[in-house]
This record gives structure tokens, sequence and C-alpha cells, in this order.
């Protein structure tokens, strides 16, 4: 009989079997679509989330590409550079603290000083809808500015009221709703506070060694492709070798938020291969009493002339096909997940969008599914297959301690590595997934040991 034949034949045979129910699997089951679902899920956001990114780069950084230069602003050789490569809106951020004039209250705030070139790309809403000028601009010596809701409710006030910035008075004017390029300033520890650059330097914040950020974002020419933006940064850097300035582009508009994500990503990840790894010692016990329970058959094909390894492949595919079902509903689950979480998200991160159907995630989380359901299932089959169908007759099931042949413990210690391998080609920081790696595999060690003792 052919290999195919042997197969279809076997194939035919675990159908069979399974026709009266996935009784003693449920568990298993669970494990292996909630550990799927939760690799093939995060890593479906992240890609989601990036994806938000790349398309919106151009918002989310608030121009092609940026120069950031730190306590100080350009010289004139640096900003008449900066000038002819494009549109050119110019800010400054720093953290204050705002208070009312009375001196009865004040908050922390990040302060962000803007021209009125702001914002390139995007839009800026407020409530009331105003222009930039009227809203930030000077009446009377007083200063207007543009906060957030947190603000208001921590201060206890409304528009209208006037607080203090430094030296300077500022009237609330508008109320932020919706700032453009807000994820590309990283994570802000403080309300946000708008306010014009003129507004700024009335302040008299910006002192020789105040911790200020000066960001100059370029708009460069409609359809300029990225190799324009890399000729930019390439004579930037050739041009003012010693500028000490921070360059970005819209390709890398939140490098902050992408890191958090991929860190993010990879914690649970970890966490998907706990359940899969929890999972996997449910498939070796769930195989070990299944196959106990079906001495009868085994010792039957046995007895009929079947080789071993047709006893072994009957229940070997009988295994995957449950363990398929495992996966098929874990990758429906994590296939859902991106666009329940753009829902979740939309209101905290707007580069979440409408989610999205991603492969890779997927066919990722469903490698991890079935390396761990092969890995922890071949023992027990190698053990099934050396035991005699007399020993079997005699009602004795897989309690011996004796170990499986070498090619089941190889394939095993093999898939094994493959699933330390695949973890690790895929982390975004390998030392942690070593060490969640050896630590697992430390775990393991630990508890067999102690079940030996037992």
């Amino acid at each position: 009989m052919s290999a195919a034949q042997s197969f279809l034949l076997a194939l035919r045979f675990a159908l069979r079997e399974m026709r009266g129910g996935l009784a003693g699997f449920y568990i298993f089951l669970a494990c292996i679509a909630l550990g799927v679902a939760a690799i093939g899920g995060v890593n479906s956001v992240a890609r989601s989330v990036s994806t938000g990114i790349a398309a919106q780069g151009q918002s989310i950084l608030g121009g092609d590409v940026s120069f950031a230069l730190n306590q100080r602003e350009t010289t004139a050789e640096e900003r008449a550079f900066i000038e002819r490569q494009g549109r050119l809106a110019e800010s400054a951020t720093m953290r204050s603290m705002a208070r009312m004039p009375d001196g009865s209250d004040q908050s922390l705030v990040e302060v962000k000083a803007v021209d009125a070139a702001y914002p390139l790309y995007g839009e800026l809403k407020v409530e009331p809808q105003q222009s930039l000028d009227t809203m930030t601009g000077e009446k009377d010596g007083i200063y207007g500015a543009a906060v957030t809701r947190d603000f208001l409710n921590r201060m206890d006030l409304s528009l209208g009221a006037k607080v203090l910035l430094g030296s300077q008075t500022f009237e609330l004017r508008g109320l932020i709703e919706s700032e453009p390029d807000l994820l590309s300033s990283g994570f802000n520890f403080a309300p946000r506070f708008l306010v014009s650059l003129d507004g700024l330097r009335a302040s008299g914040l910006i002192q020789p060694g105040s911790l200020v950020d000066h960001i100059y974002k370029v708009a460069l020419p409609d359809g300029a492709p990225d190799a324009a933006i890399a000729e930019v940064r390439r004579q930037a850097a050739a041009d003012f070798p010693d500028a000490g300035w921070n360059i970005r582009s819209r390709a890398n508009a939140a490098p902050a938020l992408s890191a958090n994500i991929e860190r993010f990503s990879q914690f649970l990840t970890l966490v998907g291969l706990t359940a899969l790894i929890v999972g996997g010692v449910g498939v070796a016990n769930a195989v070990r009493a299944y196959l106990d329970g079906k001495r009868g058959v085994i010792a039957t094909l046995k007895s009929l002339g079947a080789p071993a390894r047709f006893a072994v492949l009957v229940y070997l595919v009988q295994i995957m096909v449950i363990g398929l079902i495992g996966i098929a509903i874990g990758l429906v689950l994590a296939a859902i997940i991106p666009y329940a979480a753009a829902l979740a998200l939309a209101n905290y991160l707007p580069v979440a969008g409408g989610g999205g159907f991603f492969p890779g995630a997927l066919a990722l989380a469903a490698i991890f599914g079935l390396i761990t359901t092969l890995a922890f299932a071949i023992i027990p089959l190698g053990r099934a297959r050396d035991i005699p169908a007399t020993a079997l007759f005699r009602e004795q099931g897989f309690e011996q301690r004796g170990l499986p042949r070498l090619l089941y413990l190889a394939l095993a210690v093999l898939l094994i590595a493959a699933l330390a391998g695949l973890a690790l080609y895929v982390a975004y920081d390998r030392r942690i997934a070593a060490i969640f790696i050896v630590s697992a595999m430390a775990a393991f060690g630990v508890l067999r040991l102690v079940a030996d003792g037992i």
C-alpha cells in the first residue's frame, strides 16, 4: 500500500472514530482556540495600527519631514535650508505650570506653541470653530489659548477664563477636540495648552537652558516620493553635520507609539503562547487518556495485521483534525478582534482605523497552534505504538514510564525547538522571548521532577 493510500485509509478510520463526538477534548480545544486567537488577534491589531500609521503618516507627523532641535532654534543658514524644501510650519513644545491669576490653583500642562501655518496636514478641531489667529492671537495684551477638557475639569474652569503661563496672561478661547499631530509627540504627561509662538515668547518661559523643543515641519511638493525625503535627510546630514537635530519622516511618524505597540504585541503574543503551551499539556493528557480508552481498537488493528505505524497514523490524523478545529475557531476570533479593537479604540487611537484582514498574522498563529499540537501529541502516540496487542487486551493502559522510540523523541524535541525558534524569530525583544522560553522549560522540568517524586 502506497503512502497516499495509507493516509487516505487512516483518514477514513479517523473520521469514523470521531463520530462519537469530541468528549475529553473540550479543554484541549479551548486552550488551542484561545492561544491561536490571542496570537492572531494581537498581531492583527498591531499590524492594523502600523498600517494606519503608515497610511496617515503625513497627518500624524504634521508634515512630510520634521527637524527637531532641543534648547535652541535654527540658525539663519539652517532655516534657509529647511525653507527651500517646501512649506514650513514651526512649533515649540515644553512643560510648564498654568496658574490662576490669584495663585489659588495650578496645573502642569504640555505647552505647544504654533505659527500661522499650523497644521500643514490634517485639521485642528476646536469648539467653537474659529481661525487659529482668532483663537491664539493677542487682544489688549492678552493672548488666547486652546486647551483640552482635562485641563478645564482639573482647574474647574470654562472657556473665557484667564490663566497665567509664565508671566503672560492667556484667555481660554477654544476647547481642543482633535489635534492632528498629537501621536507624533509621544506620551503626554499633562493636558495640552495650545498657544501661538508669539504668546510663548511673551510668557518669558523661553530662557537659556529651558527644556523646550523647537520643531520645524515641512510639506514637500505634492506627490514627493520617499526617495525625495531620503535626499532631504542626506543633504541635511551633509550640509549640517553638527546641527544635532532629530530628523523624522512620514514613514516613521510615531516611533514611540510604534515601539509601544510592538512591545504590547510581544507581551500578549507570549501570553497567547503560554495558553498554547498549557493547552499542549492538555493535548498530551487528552491524547494519553483517549488512547487508553481506545486500546481495544488499537489491539484489533494490530491483531488484524495493521502495521504499528498505521495505528499511530490513524490517531495522529484524528488529533490533528481536532487540533485544526481548535485552530479554525481561534482564527475566526482572531480575524474579528481587529474590527472590535478599532471600534473600542476609535476615540483613543485614531490610527487603529477600521480594522482589517491580515493573513500573515493569522498564518503565524495557525503555525504556532499546529506545532504545539504536534509537539505534545507525539510522545503519547509513540508510546502507544510500542505496546503489544496482548498487553492492550489485558486492560493495560499507558501507565508505563518507558520512553517511546528515539524517532518520536527526536520529533518531539525538534518540534519544541521549532516552537522556541519561531517565538524568538517573531519577537520584538528577543531577550525577553529567550527568558520566557527558558522559564517555561524550567517550569516544565520542575513539574516533571515533582511528578516523578510523587
